[in-house]
């Protein structure tokens, strides 16, 4: 079965995420997505193989596949991830208001 997300997904998803990347002790590194001083999703990033399956994805940022392809795909804009992360309450209010 092919793999719906690879390293390379995973890296471009949190450069478009603007996430920070903490290099991990072994095989993976980690992505964190900080908003308004807060960490709001994170995800691992396996080093072992390019082409290794990341298909834990759209668990990890709490999207549907659909929407985890079109976050990849630049369909889906990072204030766009942010108003879905708002809509399943995972990013308060409070916690957007003054960041326009």
């Amino acid at each position: 079965m092919a793999r719906q997300f690879t390293q390379k997904h995973a890296k471009e998803i949190a450069k478009k995420l603007g996430m920070v990347v903490h290099k991990g002790r072994r095989i993976h590194d980690h992505a964190v997505l900080i908003y308004e001083g807060k960490e709001v999703v994170s995800f691992g990033i396996r080093r072992a193989s390019k082409e290794v399956g990341h298909d834990h994805l759209p668990k990890d940022l709490h999207l549907r596949m659909k929407d985890c392809k079109d976050l990849h795909r630049c369909t889906l804009s990072r204030d766009d991830y942010l108003e879905l992360l708002r809509d399943k309450e995972l990013v308060s209010d409070a916690d957007t208001e003054g960041s326009n």
